[in-house]
């Protein structure tokens, strides 16, 4: 234990996943994992920021060799000079570089994690092992990993109790934030005069994860400031075969620059909680199977129609365009119908609005054409694309910030696989654990909503701003504690 920080080196046998534990607690997932024995061949340290350091060691190379030449270290009054003597004799021997090694730390004051497979019987190897720590008279806690099917962790709980202050089962692979605060708590009870120290850094260490909880608010409501107030603008061209071509290159700069908008927003949460293997820009392969203007994520993500058609009535968006607006509207291809004006077609016109604003399908981009009075900077009349008003949009950018967050702090940073969510099942994992936005009470719909009007307008300052970030950070937080079954 150093002056200012905690201090653990993680031991135990070779590929018993000791590197994959220091990845997950640490938060890390650079640190080298590996399936082949012995692949850590020095100490590295590594910092969980500023609250705790650990030092992944090699695994033991020749302990039941090593445990005769230790043996006095149980009536010595000093048991940590034995081992002090014990690297000055064989440093720069093969036979015992692991130990040397791995020793260094623990005669330094650093704890001691020892990490142990339990879908592996327990052998003599680790008995010497186990004996081996005990020795150092170092707070010492076991940790039981599992790598594979067979279950041996009985056993090893039984014998790991008579060498070790606590046992814990702890699967680094799949392990949240609620799981790695619950062991780093576990570290702060196995020595009495280490706790206050550890328990400062827990705490603090809670006080940053609420903090990043905070920042990850900002991020989305950044994200929806921009996504809603978004437009693309161009001088139009004589002739309309030249305005319809101009048109559907507006659309598709539209959906290439709020794609990226999003997929950035995606990247920061992603490296705001310390995670390079999740992607999330077209550079290295999207964060979901599906873009954010596919049919399927439009049909995946957001309100369901009942809940969409009463938003947008709140809204007021269904009888003002029912009364005064044409619209046209479509999914991917074609457009499909219709237009009303005021006192004609009222019935039909809500229809066509209710699919346009309120359905689960995706609306089709609107070109608009100003009028003269509406002069583009450059001269002459304008083309504009945006903003989106289709009343599901921003639910489904929240859905999928949410799948992306969900996604992060549910995967443990020992993972080694790159991530591709698959929208479906995400949103089946929200759904159940009842944290999409369709699951959100209707109080929180219905401030959302006024919200987004004044997004839309321009007319969102400071205070709507707050309000958004807070609503945000309260599901963030709760999120953050739940088991999201996410892939």
């Amino acid at each position: 234990m150093t002056e200012t920080t905690p201090t653990f080196a993680i031991v135990g046998a070779v590929n018993h996943g000791k590197s994959s534990v220091v990845s997950t607690l640490a938060e890390n997932d650079q640190v080298h994992v590996s399936s082949t024995p012995g692949e850590t061949v020095e100490c590295q340290r590594f910092w969980l920021r500023d609250l705790f350091v650990f030092y992944d060691t090699p695994g033991f190379q020749n302990a039941r060799e090593a445990l005769p030449q230790l043996a006095s270290a149980a009536q010595a009054s000093e048991p940590l000079a034995v081992f002090r003597d014990f690297i000055a004799r064989h440093r720069g021997q093969p036979e015992f570089e692991a130990e040397c090694l791995l020793f260094q730390p623990i005669i330094d004051g650093a704890g001691i994690v020892y990490v142990v497979d339990g879908s592996e019987p327990v052998l003599e190897i680790h008995a010497a092992e186990m004996e081996i720590l005990r020795l150092t008279g170092q707070p010492r806690l076991a940790i039981i990993n599992r790598t594979g099917t067979d279950d041996h962790v009985a056993d090893w709980k039984r014998r790991l109790g008579l060498h070790f202050n606590a046992v814990r089962e702890f699967n680094a692979h799949h392990a949240t934030f609620a799981d790695r605060l619950e062991l780093l708590e576990t570290l702060a009870g196995i020595e009495q005069g280490w706790k206050p120290k550890l328990m400062r850094a827990v705490a603090i260490f809670r006080e940053e994860w609420e903090r990043r909880l905070g920042e990850c608010a900002e991020i989305i409501v950044e994200l929806l400031f921009d996504a809603l107030t978004h437009e693309e603008v161009a001088a139009s061209p004589e002739g309309k075969t030249r305005r319809d071509a101009l048109g559907e290159e507006l659309q598709q700069r539209f959906i290439k620059a709020v794609s990226a908008r999003e997929a950035r927003a995606h990247h920061e949460i992603i490296r705001l909680f310390g995670h390079h293997r999740v992607k999330a820009d077209d550079a290295s392969g999207p964060l979901f199977d599906a873009g954010l203007f596919s049919d399927e994520t439009w049909r995946a993500f957001g309100l369901d129609e009942k809940q969409l058609l009463a938003a947008g009535t709140m809204t007021g968006a269904a009888a003002g365009a029912a009364v005064g607006m044409k619209v046209e509207i479509g999914t991917g291809g074609g457009f499909l119908g219709a237009a009303t004006t005021a006192g004609t077609g009222i019935g039909a016109g809500i229809g066509a609005v209710a699919a346009f604003l309120f359905g689960k399908q995706r609306p089709e981009l609107k070109v608009r054409v100003p009028g003269l009075a509406q002069k583009f900077k450059v001269g002459g009349s304008a083309l504009r694309v945006g903003p989106y008003a289709a009343v599901n949009f921003p639910w489904i950018l929240i859905d999928r910030a949410l799948g992306t967050f969900a996604y992060v702090v549910n995967r443990a940073h020992a993972r080694r696989d790159d991530a591709v969510i698959d929208s479906a099942k995400m949103k089946a994992a929200l759904d159940a654990s009842g944290f999409s936005t369709a699951h959100w009470s209707e109080t929180q719909r219905r401030e959302c909503e006024r919200l987004f009007i004044a997004i839309r307008k321009g007319k969102a300052g400071r205070t709507e701003r707050e309000a958004l970030r807070s609503l945000l950070a309260a599901r963030l937080s709760a999120l953050s504690t739940a088991k999201v079954a996410v892939a």
